[in-house]
């Protein structure tokens, strides 16, 4: 018994540098990386810097790095790489008590900016409705940042794909069995754990090019249209973010790639077409692709409008390949 209560205690890791009140945050902003912050383009924490401090090459802002599992990992390169103040690992492990969640609600209120790292996105969604998810939104609210990568990513978009029904099945969501039955049991979502305004009727995705996630992103999307689960939205979208890829986003909902090596950039996706689904039945669905490619390039995630022309794809479960033509670069 105490063994298992020891397992559950929340761990405060040792501060990186030194907390330093910031003055005036110069955000909000959003921090999206396509994979987790070992792979992330070091540009992303020169990003963030400016994003806190304005045009200025001293350190400074408080960086707070939320994790469910593993360790401090992080906390060395985002001091050296991003020249913050101060950088501090909270983990807070699956079990860990609500009432004892709800105290690094305290953590984060000094926080400039918060990431969450890594991991399982079902560790994540359970910290819903917290004091802790609520100090998160009160970063972004005072001018702060927040973001993640990986899992951390896979939490921002105002639908969750949560991984909780895979992970009780000790089952992995992959395009091949999410096209060839979208009403899949393994398929569970969470929704109202953020509401960003840049990801409002959007659902983000991880790894996208890397682990050929294009197609299971489409059939969230489907998914998500069927379900009702954003029943006043007329159109939905989803951004799929790459291995070695991070997209910024402005105050304003100006979002940045940028890409670090052999990153491919970002997929966003829309529909409006809600789909025909059939239990056991594969999916069959159309919807269009903006990719966005070039380190740099610059789009509107807000009114989600793209420098990039939108190509159409069509996803049949029934065959292999799933799409009609390439997706990733047609």
């Amino acid at each position: 018994m105490l063994l298992a209560l020891a397992m559950c205690s929340i761990t405060v890791f040792s501060r990186y540098g030194t907390y330093v009140p910031t003055p005036h945050l110069h955000g909000p902003g959003l921090l999206l990386d396509g994979a987790g912050a070992s792979s992330s383009p070091d540009n992303t924490l020169t990003w963030l810097h400016e994003r806190l401090l304005g045009e200025t090459v001293q350190r400074g802002g408080n960086v707070v790095i939320l994790r469910a599992s593993y360790t401090n990992i992080d906390d060395r390169h985002f001091y050296d790489a991003g020249k913050f103040a101060s950088v501090q690992t909270v983990l807070v492990p699956p079990c860990a008590p609500t009432v004892e969640m709800n105290k690094v609600a305290t953590i984060v209120d000094g926080a400039d900016a918060v990431f969450f790292a890594g991991g399982d996105q079902a560790n994540y969604v359970r910290w819903k409705g917290t004091e802790l998810i609520a100090a998160v939104k009160r970063v972004y609210a005072r001018g702060g940042v927040v973001g993640g990568g990986s899992a951390g990513l896979a939490i921002q978009g105002a639908v969750v794909y949560d991984s909780v029904a895979a992970d009780a099945m000790n089952l992995e969501t992959t395009t091949a069995d999410a096209t060839k039955d979208p009403l899949e049991p393994r398929i569970s979502f969470t929704t109202g754990l953020f509401a960003w305004p840049a990801l409002q009727d959007t659902i983000t995705d991880t790894h996208l090019v890397a682990r050929d996630r294009l197609g299971r992103t489409i059939a969230f999307l489907a998914r998500i249209f069927h379900d009702r689960l954003l029943p006043n939205a007329g159109q939905l979208y989803a951004l799929g973010i790459d291995e070695g890829s991070a997209v910024v986003v402005d105050p304003d909902g100006t979002a940045t790639l940028l890409n670090g090596k052999d990153g491919r950039g970002v997929y966003l996706i829309r529909t409006d077409t809600p789909p025909r689904l059939i239990p056991g039945q594969p999916l069959h669905y159309t919807v269009e692709i903006a990719h966005i490619a070039r380190n740099g390039e610059r789009f509107d995630l807000l009114a989600k409008e793209s420098p990039e022309p939108w190509y159409t794809i069509t996803v049949d479960g029934s065959r292999h390949p799933v799409y009609n033509q390439n997706p990733y670069n047609p």
